[in-house]
């Protein structure tokens, strides 16, 4: 047995290991999700319209930029299975690879995104709405290829076990996201005020400026220099890694696309209800979005470190590093749920101080803090498979846990009394549990077979 014995549940060098990579992993995420938070807050203060605006089109463009982005993640664990094979020579050939994917995962994202934009003027009769959720989209389109370029960016340094780098970019972008937004919301001298859509173009540039300094520091480090250089380099692909990538990733963007759409769809659904019920909902989405930041963190932080086992072969030590990372996750949860519990209205009331909202949304919170045990077990159990390259059930665990049930079960509760009395926007927290429920029973099933197929007894 390699690593020596791993007594009791938690292992203390494991424990090290992850929490070293846990630490700049989430603030980095809370700095990415602060982003939103921000440009909730700021087109908040524009208007009740405005807010509305914004909120129909993150339900729009965040699934599509998740879910093309979330292809190139995977590229994280495959560099964390190279270096635990001691093959780390070979991380400029697939990110060489990776590059040549993300030129046509682009294009994908443009043309997905255009055509996403046709669709407010259908779910809404309010024109300002529509037009804000337009505009926003459209301003989204220009920063592109930098989120794309930053997915296999940061896969690089985190593969790695760097994420600090990750967490600088992130501090920068929410820096310039503050003085970005006001000032293309609400305008300034030659800048004139462009509404909620303002927070669109702030994004773009923010992810241009995280993707070109990241750039710049790959090829600055002498540890990267050789793999920036080969990445960019001109000579043929290999196609082989090409379709590998795609053919492991392509499942992980199908699988955030369900879950992504299942949560943004709702808000289509919600929006004949009103834009104070849309607002009430945009906000805890939001928030929610906030506390899922540490367990995502985890679930990051656990593939790399089991990619790493899974590379040596080493199951003693992935068996150390699951019972772990569980304790940790589980702790948070419970840390999570206590505070949504506790102080619901005072979160509400950080976003908005108009009373109609903030009374629909405390409720909504209530809710939210209800399904963090399910939610934590689900993203703590996609890291583990993403680290035995299992992902393909993900997409099928997700098309069923959100849109063969939960999504039914939301239209349902939120615009009819077939079941109970009409819930509005607190039925989609009702099919957030749901579905969030069933999928971490069905991941657990899974993981449970993956982990023998990948660790078959006396290895």
């Amino acid at each position: 047995m390699r690593d020596g014995s791993h007594r009791g549940w938690i292992d203390r060098g494991e424990m090290r290991r992850l929490l070293s990579l846990v630490g700049p992993l989430y603030i980095a995420n809370l700095l990415h999700m602060g982003m939103g938070v921000i440009d909730t807050i700021v087109a908040g203060r524009a208007g009740a319209t405005e807010l509305a605006g914004v909120g129909l089109g993150a339900a729009v463009s965040a699934p599509i930029l998740v879910a093309v982005g979330m292809v190139l993640t995977i590229t994280t664990p495959m560099i964390s299975r190279l270096r635990g094979a001691g093959n780390p020579g070979r991380i400029g050939a697939l990110l060489h690879s990776g590059l040549h994917l993300a030129w046509f995962l682009m294009a994908v994202e443009l043309v997905a995104l255009y055509l996403g934009s046709f669709i407010f003027d259908y779910v809404t009769d309010d024109a300002g709405m529509a037009h804000t959720a337009r505009w926003y989209v459209y301003f989204m389109m220009t920063g592109v290829p930098a989120s794309v370029l930053l997915r296999l960016i940061q896969g690089n340094f985190e593969g790695n076990g760097q994420v600090r780098p990750g967490m600088v970019a992130a501090l920068l972008g929410l820096g310039l996201n503050i003085p970005a937004n006001f000032l293309f919301v609400f305008g300034w001298g030659p800048f004139p005020a462009m509404g909620g859509a303002g927070c669109g173009l702030a994004t773009s540039i923010i992810h241009w400026a995280m993707v070109l300094g990241l750039l710049a520091l790959m090829f600055a480090s002498r540890r990267h220099r050789q793999a920036a250089q080969c990445m960019v380099s001109r000579r043929k692909p290999n196609r082989q890694q090409v379709r590998k990538i795609l053919r492991l990733g392509f499942p992980l963007g199908v699988a955030s696309l369900c879950e992504m759409t299942f949560f943004s769809a709702l808000t289509p659904v919600i929006a004949p209800l009103g834009k104070i019920a849309v607002s009430a909902h945009q906000i805890v989405i939001n928030m929610s979005g906030v506390v899922f930041m540490l367990p995502l963190s985890l679930s990051i932080a656990t593939s790399i470190r089991a990619a790493y086992h899974v590379g040596a072969e080493n199951r003693p030590a992935f068996t150390a590093l699951m019972r772990t990372a569980a304790a940790c996750a589980f702790v948070a949860m419970a840390f999570f749920m206590s505070g949504l519990l506790c102080f619901s209205e005072e979160i509400v009331s950080f976003y908005t101080h108009e009373r109609e909202i903030i009374q629909i949304a405390v409720p909504l919170v209530t809710l939210c803090a209800v399904y963090q045990l399910s939610d934590t077990t689900q993203a703590f159990l996609s890291g583990l498979l993403r680290a035995c390259h299992d992902t393909k059930a993900l997409t099928w665990v997700n098309i069923i846990s959100y849109w063969l049930v939960g999504f039914p079960i939301a239209v349902i509760l939120i615009r009819t009394d077939w079941l109970c009395p009409q819930l509005g926007p607190a039925g989609a927290w009702v099919s957030f549990i749901v579905g969030l429920t069933l999928a971490a029973v069905l991941l657990l099933i899974r993981f449970a077979g993956t982990f023998r197929r990948t660790f078959p007894k006396g290895r």
